[in-house]
């Protein structure tokens, strides 16, 4: 059995890296007070929990449905 002992590629982890960096600053870039178009962090929030109620919801009934 042979291992697989290669080292990351540096570069490769790098752009890695990047897309990271660049994907949290798109989504920072929603709410900062520069960005015209920006979003109302309060009102974005109230939203993203009502739909996470939503799931366990329905996780609750899934479990529920699974034991009858």
């Amino acid at each position: 059995m042979s291992e697989n002992t290669q080292k990351p590629d540096p570069k490769a982890e790098k752009i890695n890296d990047l897309m990271a960096v660049v994907t949290i600053m798109e989504d920072y870039w929603r709410f900062h007070p520069a960005n015209p178009d920006k979003q109302d962090v309060v009102q974005e929030y109230a939203q993203l929990e009502a739909i996470k109620d939503s799931i366990e919801k329905e996780i609750a009934e899934l479990d529920v449905n699974s034991k009858s």
